[in-house]
């Protein structure tokens, strides 16, 4: 890929990436539950429609066991991922949580050297460790009274950060290895198949989980107030209209962002390719959080930006 066309499709992340940052806050507080799940397999639903738009423009070729097998390993990296997130929030900070996620970013490093002959010099490996503690600093925030950390995480929490932080590596070394596995494969065709797998791991997981808790409410004897509670939690509801919109533009985001990286990952190396998409992601979620949100940015920000723009610079040149 060209030179421009790289730092054009960074670009396009990074625009796509505020897309998902707003959407993303502004349903974060009317998800929760087996409605993460519902409103998970509705963009992802989306997703897809947007990616047989593109299949109709580019051909339906490209459809084969190799794409086929690595959508259905993104996809199901992608469920595990979402659902061991939701559940290590339980018992954990947001920016021990955010830091097992970074943690991820070394998978596809490592599995690069051997896998993709993309060997990693000291000074990448350098960089990557201050990357890791640019985020530190960059998702850091002042702690309020209003916050309840747990003072020590359980056995539970611990498991699901890392099997969190192993699906997301999986997640990536997938998508790197369909670009170098079929590296003129048809990106559409397997953001299409990828969408259509993840819709369907969490809509049945929504619905799974909407079955059990209608079966607890016949075969359990409560009191009035709780079979009201229960009612009302076992009761089909519509979407919220703001899930709705948000869903959309976020599956359009969402859509892009896959469509840009799992191209930029057949000419770009694992570590700069997955660096610098942790690093946008990251750096746009501080800024739309303090333009858009008003949320204040600490100087502990503004030296997680600096140590990883040098991490960057360090991983790229040295």
């Amino acid at each position: 890929m060209h030179p421009s066309l790289v730092i054009l499709s960074f670009a396009g992340v990074a625009v796509m990436r505020v897309v998902q940052k707003i959407c993303s806050k502004k349903v974060s507080n009317a998800v929760a539950g087996k409605e993460s799940f519902r409103y998970g397999g509705y963009y992802q639903l989306l997703s897809t429609l947007f990616s047989l738009i593109t299949l109709l423009i580019v051909g339906f070729q490209g459809l084969n066991w190799q794409t086929a097998l690595c959508a259905l390993g993104t996809s199901l990296f992608l469920a595990i991922e979402l659902f061991t997130g939701i559940e290590a929030l339980k018992g954990c900070s947001l920016i021990v949580s955010q830091m097992f996620s970074v943690g991820a970013l070394f998978i596809p490093c490592i599995f690069g050297i051997f896998l993709f002959d993309e060997p990693m010099g000291v000074w990448q490996w350098v960089g990557l460790v201050i990357f890791t503690v640019a985020m530190y600093f960059m998702v850091s925030q002042p702690k309020t009274k209003e916050e309840k950390i747990p003072q020590k995480m359980s056995l539970k929490t611990w498991i699901m950060l890392i099997v969190g932080l192993l699906a997301s590596g999986g997640t990536m070394v997938v998508q790197k290895v369909f670009s170098v596995l079929v590296p003129n494969g048809n990106t559409a065709m397997y953001s299409c198949l990828m969408f259509a797998f993840s819709a369907l791991f969490l809509y049945l997981t929504y619905f799974i989980w909407f079955f059990i808790e209608k079966t607890q409410k016949k075969n359990t004897e409560i009191d009035n107030a709780e079979s009201e509670n229960m009612d009302e939690k076992t009761k089909w509801k519509p979407m919220p209209k703001i899930l709705l919109i948000c869903g959309a533009f976020l599956a359009f985001a969402v859509f892009v962002v896959n469509m840009l990286v799992t191209e930029l990952g057949k000419t770009v190396a694992s570590a700069v390719l997955f660096s610098v998409s942790y690093a946008i992601s990251i750096i746009i979620t501080i800024l739309v959080g303090a333009l858009y949100y008003k949320e204040k940015i600490t100087w502990m920000n503004i030296v997680g930006i600096l140590l990883c723009v040098g991490s960057i610079a360090m991983i790229n040149f040295l």
